[in-house]
């Protein structure tokens, strides 16, 4: 069974969807890819649950060091479609 090609607009629908599920307060706020997670009142929990949420949704496999590059969900969209690109 292949694996379904993952879109940049898919990518950050699943991401705003956990951001919405997640973050406490972010449900119904405008979420575009110059944010961070941190301006919708993220802790470095929920952070972590968001990322990790959106990786299994997706079925990819990101290490660490390449998260910790991500400033806003530009950056972690990039990161995602890279990772996604390669599986």
């Amino acid at each position: 069974m292949t694996q379904p090609v993952v879109t940049r607009e898919g990518i950050f629908a699943v991401i705003t969807k956990n951001i919405a599920t997640v973050i406490e307060g972010a449900e119904g706020l405008e979420v575009t890819e110059t944010a961070s997670m941190k301006d919708f009142g993220a802790d470095s929990l929920e952070m972590v649950e968001v990322v990790s949420r959106s990786m299994k949704e997706l079925r990819i496999k990101v290490p660490r060091t390449e998260l910790s590059k991500a400033s806003n969900l530009k950056e972690l969209v990039d990161i995602f479609e890279h990772f996604a690109a390669a599986a």
